[in-house]
């Protein structure tokens, strides 16, 4: 059973998955129950009969993103003659799971949504993309010094895109930031000696 049909409620889904998009905008500081139950149309006494408070309701929200992350990394390595181009479109396709992540990322500080960050990556890892990351730039590395590697790529992708969240708002190509962070952590790459690449 995947979590979304654990509960087998379409009340319940109805409080995630727009929990889900609300919070992948406005982060937990921004985060209102009054908002939410407005965007859902539903009643705040229906939110505290599944959600004990806001806290309960992120770890909830956390759970419901590991299964979004595995269905990210199923779209992004489904092309494998081409996984960048697979990558981008899966980011525009489930934008709302990138920005969540974004705000996990933007939130570290707080130890749930650090563990939540980490763990996403933890199942990429497992789904190939920390491979596409290895091959595309050539990096010839230990799995553990290419997950490090990994984790800075996309933290430098994470800080853009939080900035780019916050500039224009979550109607921006993902994508487009995508490939221009690519481009940058190459360059990168390039200006130092190249000892650890094929």
């Amino acid at each position: 059973l995947t979590f979304h049909l654990m509960k087998n409620n379409d009340t319940y889904d109805k409080w995630i998955v727009e929990g889900y998009r609300y919070f992948s905008e406005v982060g937990p500081e921004g985060f209102s129950i009054k908002e939410l139950s407005e965007k859902t149309g539903l009643a705040r006494t229906s939110f505290h009969y599944y959600f004990v408070n806001k806290e309960d309701f992120f770890d909830q929200l956390i759970e419901y993103h590991m299964e979004e992350v595995r269905k990210f990394g199923k779209l992004a390595t489904q092309n494998r003659s081409n996984v960048t181009e697979s990558i981008a479109r899966a980011m525009e396709t489930l934008s709302a799971g990138i920005l969540f992540h974004v705000q996990l990322f933007t939130h570290r500080h707080i130890p749930k949504f650090n563990r939540g960050y980490l763990k996403g990556h933890e199942i990429n890892f497992s789904n190939g993309i920390l491979d596409w990351f290895l091959h595309y730039f050539h990096l010839r590395t230990s799995k553990e010094d290419g997950k490090r590697a990994y984790l800075f790529f996309v933290d430098v992708l994470n800080s853009r895109l939080s900035n780019l969240l916050q500039t224009k708002g979550p109607s921006s190509a993902l994508s487009s930031l995508f490939f221009e962070v690519i481009s940058d952590f190459q360059l990168t790459l390039e200006s130092y000696s190249p000892k650890n690449r094929i």
